[in-house]
């Protein structure tokens, strides 16, 4: 009954729609530009990843390129509803588009100002707020997890987050081992990663009814493959599980840019 009221409560908070940055042009009572977001990165957590300090600024300064007028970025975590983990969204804000150098004639000049200075506070807002959130789940993953339910939490974060967003061109960056070990499926053989069987491991989800959907937006992977110092992957478990998650983002409406072994070498878009 615990577990399922979680699962409800985080479904709700998935499917509201939300700004956790304060909108300037309601402050001011100002007719701004409307519409979705121009970009919108979406960061996606496993919280039985660690990344090293490395990875961790990798990600930092790649969200911060979406801190921006018009742009929209969205920090989520995910893990197994297991010892107080569970899927939530840490962060979702938008900074609003600025006013077009035509419609500014039109305000007051004292009431410009306010709202100038309202947009310089936005940004800073903005910075604050999701660092705090990226911080605060990248620090706190725990690989010592009993599971990683990758698949199932995927299907949910992109059908009540991901597909149903409105903005023009939606990024996702994925941290994550992507070593699923759950009830539908695993990727674990004595402790450490096995030779995945894309073909039947794709059966396997797809008999399980947790497909994604990401609605056509690009994906970029951090962390893969990532199970310990003293683990050793062979080239050829690494290649096996690449295939895997090359097979499901196609079926899953998603353009895979790069999957990081562990480390993405190219910035995300």
């Amino acid at each position: 009954m615990k577990r399922l009221l979680l699962i409800l409560i985080t479904l709700t908070s998935l499917l509201l729609a939300r700004n956790d940055v304060p909108s300037c042009y309601d402050a001011f009572n100002i007719d701004g530009p409307k519409g979705p977001a121009q970009k919108e990165l979406f960061i996606l957590v496993d919280q039985t990843t660690q990344l090293d300090k490395n990875m961790m600024i990798y990600t930092y300064k790649n969200m911060m390129k979406f801190i921006k007028n018009g742009y929209g970025v969205t920090i989520a975590s995910f893990s197994a509803n297991a010892n107080g983990k569970y899927t939530d969204v840490a962060y979702a804000g938008k900074l609003e588009a600025l006013l077009p150098q035509s419609a500014k004639h039109e305000i007051a000049k004292k009431k410009l100002r306010k709202y100038q200075s309202c947009m310089n506070g936005q940004y800073r807002y903005a910075k604050k707020k999701a660092t705090k959130a990226l911080v605060r789940v990248l620090k706190g993953a725990n690989k010592k997890l009993p599971h990683s339910d990758i698949i199932k939490s995927l299907a949910d974060i992109s059908k009540y987050s991901i597909r149903p967003s409105k903005s023009h061109e939606k990024t996702v960056l994925l941290v994550s081992d992507m070593m699923e070990h759950s009830s539908i499926t695993s990727f674990y053989s004595k402790g450490s990663l096995k030779k995945v069987n894309a073909a039947s491991e794709m059966d396997k989800v797809k008999k399980s009814g947790y497909m994604a959907d990401f609605g056509g937006a690009k994906v970029y992977v951090i962390g893969a493959g990532m199970i310990g110092k003293k683990s050793y992957r062979t080239s050829k478990t690494l290649k096996a599980l690449t295939k895997f998650w090359e097979e499901y983002f196609t079926a899953s409406n998603a353009r895979l840019k790069a999957i990081g072994t562990p480390m993405l070498l190219e910035d995300i878009e």
